[in-house]
């Protein structure tokens, strides 16, 4: 009913009624579709009818709670989502039953709570009223934000999977960075993340003018206006860079972001001289944001995306420095591949973010320059040339006398590289090259006679 109140499409169809698991099975059987048992809340099972031909078509069936459908609706979570047609014979719906003023919290954009239980009844519904906020830009009321901050803590008896659910659907919003805010400010963010305590404590050098924590929160907001203005900071390449983005990607640079720096209070040090230093933040970074991800029960694709952005945030950084060599740029976008795009995304916040004395606007426009350069050179050419195949095979080189071991693997990845460069574009051109450097072996790498 929510969304067709607000002029949208229904992603879904919820139906109660008494029996659900036998009308289930009977629009199943009359369909030809599958039915699929599931739970949407522990403890109350769901019965999910799926189209065969269309499986993106299916309707879910619960059982009705309470004496009826009214009774129903005051188990809900929010007022927004309580409300039902019902269908008559034939196909016909009947009045809206709004028990509950949920049409008028929509016209006002707002969240509320349908009872003062609504929250303690599932504690996911505390992170679910932030996220239905973040996804509808509504407000939540007053008495709904006090009841989740006095009931935050629940939040550690939902399991994993579900906040992780919750939380990825605020990241995919265009604001998910203010809404993280908001769950900050309501206790939230320190039940699911207790690492962020001690950023909120751990000054920073010269080249911040925030704690690492309100860094990071800025760095967050950074990402999101890069990723609204593609086009803006990338030009020709950005509908490249908006697919190495696709598929969740985008969400998970927010995520790391709020963690990039995750590593500082750990490993800050005062020297001598009275300078901050942060020596090998972003690997320790790296290893306490993994233990996030792990927590979270995140896929592992997804986790190893998260931590390697956590551990080469800095990178990007480094390339575009004066003097770099562009090698190194060939040796990182080889290693890294499309994994790249996002890090220079994170990288190109995390320099916006830099606003203490020590970092100057020419300062942080080299180096946001520098990942602009950085990005167009992948797309250019070396993301053709570094995901193309080896122009010659291990097999070749033992048919010019190798033998299988270090050497061998060493030869093909100086190979790999020269590819890489553009210093090799043909076969003749790798055969040649490899002749070249099997020559200058010493004669424990040399070919057998």
């Amino acid at each position: 009913m929510r969304d067709l109140l607000l002029g949208q499409s229904p992603r879904d169809l919820d139906l109660v009624c008494r029996n659900a698991k036998e009308v289930a099975s009977d629009i199943a059987r009359r369909n030809n579709a599958s039915l699929v048992s599931m739970e949407k809340k522990p403890g109350e099972p769901c019965y999910r009818v799926i189209d065969r031909a269309c499986p993106n078509a299916f309707i879910d069936l619960a059982e009705m709670r309470g004496k009826d459908i009214r009774d129903d609706l005051h188990q809900r979570d929010f007022t927004i989502n309580a409300m039902a047609l019902e269908i008559r014979e034939g196909g016909v719906f009947g009045e809206l039953v709004d028990v509950l003023q949920g049409e008028e919290d929509i016209r006002m954009k707002t969240v509320r709570m349908v009872s003062d239980r609504a929250l303690v009844s599932d504690p996911l519904r505390i992170i679910r009223a932030v996220r239905h906020a973040a996804s509808l830009h509504f407000a939540i009321e007053e008495a709904t934000l006090r009841e989740i901050r006095n009931w935050a803590g629940l939040v550690t008896e939902v399991s994993a999977e579900r906040v992780l659910t919750e939380l990825l659907l605020i990241l995919e919003t265009d604001r998910s960075a203010g809404y993280f805010r908001q769950m900050d400010e309501l206790g939230i963010l320190a039940v699911l993340f207790p690492e962020i305590a001690p950023l909120k404590t751990c000054g920073q050098n010269g080249y911040h003018h925030r704690d690492v924590w309100e860094h990071s929160l800025l760095v967050m907001e950074n990402v999101e206006r890069v990723l609204a203005d593609l086009a803006g900071y990338f030009g020709g390449i950005s509908s490249s860079v908006a697919e190495s983005l696709a598929a969740g990607t985008s969400s998970l640079v927010k995520l790391a972001a709020l963690l990039h720096d995750v590593g500082k209070p750990a490993t800050k040090a005062v020297l001598p001289d009275g300078r901050i230093t942060f020596r090998r933040h972003d690997s320790v970074g790296a290893g306490m944001a993994k233990a996030v991800c792990e927590r979270l029960r995140m896929p592992n694709r997804s986790r190893d995306l998260v931590v390697r952005m956590v551990r080469e945030h800095l990178r990007p950084l480094v390339l575009s420095s004066f003097g770099t060599k562009s090698s190194a740029l060939v040796r990182w976008f080889g290693r890294m591949r499309d994994d790249a795009v996002p890090v220079l995304v994170l990288g190109m916040a995390d320099v916006m973010s830099s606003l203490g004395p020590a970092s100057g606007a020419e300062y942080r426009e080299r180096v946001i320059t520098g990942i602009k350069e950085s990005m167009h050179a992948y797309f250019a050419s070396l993301r053709q040339r570094i995901t193309s195949p080896l122009l010659i095979t291990g097999d070749d080189l033992i048919a010019m006398g190798m033998q299988p071991g270090i050497a061998l693997g060493k030869l093909i990845s100086r190979l790999r590289f020269a590819q890489d460069r553009g210093k090799i574009n043909s076969r003749e051109e790798a055969l040649c090259a490899a002749r070249e450097m099997i020559r200058e072996l010493p004669q424990g790498g040399k070919p057998r006679p």
